[in-house]
């Protein structure tokens, strides 16, 4: 009788806990500047920072992570850092976006688009645990490093994916 109580208490046990819905443990914090507005928000180990000049918008965001952007002569920039990784886009122009997802991820964006006129410069860099992706227009490089991650610049054609099974790259 014991033994068909314990798998009776265990069977519901169980089943509450997968349908009852969790209670979140995620700490969300999210910034946005335009006109030059600084904005930065601490929680514990979750944080994010905009800024920018008259001209530039900003936004980031950390989900249990930390998000950056700064956008200056115009730039829309965005930044997301969830469950304890980092993003972090800046621009003079153009439209970085960094989204660092996962322990110990880095995905870095910094672009400057040279003339406004001709169209938007765009750079994407995104890392999953413990990965590395990186956009610099500056440098002319994609960087993409461990196992889940992708570096994009739209303006020099430049790009990389790291995976699992290798790396590959498409350097114009």
């Amino acid at each position: 009788m014991k033994l068909i109580s314990a798998i009776i208490c265990s069977t519901a046990a169980v089943g509450t806990s997968l349908t009852l819905p969790a209670l979140a443990s995620a700490t969300d914090v999210q910034c946005h500047s335009e006109q030059g507005i600084d904005m930065t928000v601490i929680d514990g180990h979750t944080g994010c920072r905009a800024a920018s000049d008259t001209l530039g918008q900003a936004r980031s965001a950390g989900f249990d992570g930390v998000g950056y952007a700064r956008a200056t002569f115009g730039a829309t920039a965005l930044g997301i850092g969830a469950a304890g990784g980092v993003g972090a886009s800046e621009g003079a122009g153009g439209i970085p976006v960094a989204i660092g997802v996962g322990p110990d991820a880095l995905a870095l964006t910094s672009i400057t688009d040279p003339g406004a006129e001709d169209g938007r410069t765009i750079a994407v860099s995104i890392a999953f645990e413990g990965s590395r992706a990186q956009v610099s227009s500056e440098e002319g490089t994609v960087v993409c490093l461990g196992s889940a991650a992708f570096a994009w610049n739209a303006a020099t054609g430049r790009s990389c994916l790291a995976t699992p099974f290798g790396r590959w790259a498409a350097l114009r």
